[in-house]
């Protein structure tokens, strides 16, 4: 099996590889997935990531969710901790560059409109690689699943191209499986044991 390392490094060359047209059109027919799903439907809470470097790109989402007066959070990272916490947005304009140049809250955001876990919250989020069961390969920091470690009462939904899908991913037993992978192809339901 490969290891973690070798699926990132293989998988962010595929998806490097997309054209711009395709990155566009995969993402958009990805959306309209999301915002028909019953999690998204239901939850007055969506924790959000801005799309960086040809991931599934998420304006659509944050769009939608708005109009539809959804509160709407982005992480903010901490680098040195490699850990982060969640901001309430409404505006792309409260979005500024931060960690490795990817879009999050502005510094004054941070005091205010911090994200306090609800039940009725839905995590969508990135990563490099998904495999069939669940489990995610994403940068290699563990940003995400320091965060859910004890949040496990949120939904969680990553979104990735059909490329990004491989058979099995190598896990540890702090790696949390998703809920749902949404590809442009097909949803990945996977029930909580």
């Amino acid at each position: 099996m490969e290891t973690k390392a070798e699926i990132r490094k293989r998988i962010l060359e595929v998806r490097k590889g997309l054209t711009d047209e395709e990155v566009s059109s995969k993402s958009a027919a990805i959306v309209q997935k999301v915002i028909k799903t019953p999690e998204y439907m239901e939850a007055d809470n969506i924790l959000l990531y801005a799309d960086y470097c040809r991931e599934v790109m998420t304006r659509g989402i944050f769009d939608d969710a708005v109009l539809r007066k959804k509160r709407v959070f982005f992480p903010r990272a901490d680098s040195l901790t490699n850990t982060m916490e969640f901001y309430q947005i409404v505006s792309v304009r409260q979005l500024e560059r931060g960690y490795m140049d990817i879009l999050e809250p502005k510094e004054d955001m941070k005091l205010r409109y911090k994200f306090q876990p609800k039940e009725d919250t839905l995590v969508i989020m990135p990563g490099v690689a998904f495999d069939t069961s669940g489990y995610r390969v994403g940068y290699g920091k563990g940003f995400y699943d320091k965060y859910l470690v004890n949040k496990r009462q949120l939904s969680t939904m990553a979104l990735a191209y059909a490329c990004q899908i491989v058979d099995e991913i190598p896990r540890k037993e702090y790696d949390i499986r998703m809920d749902k992978i949404v590809t442009e192809e097909i949803i990945y339901s996977f029930l909580r044991i």
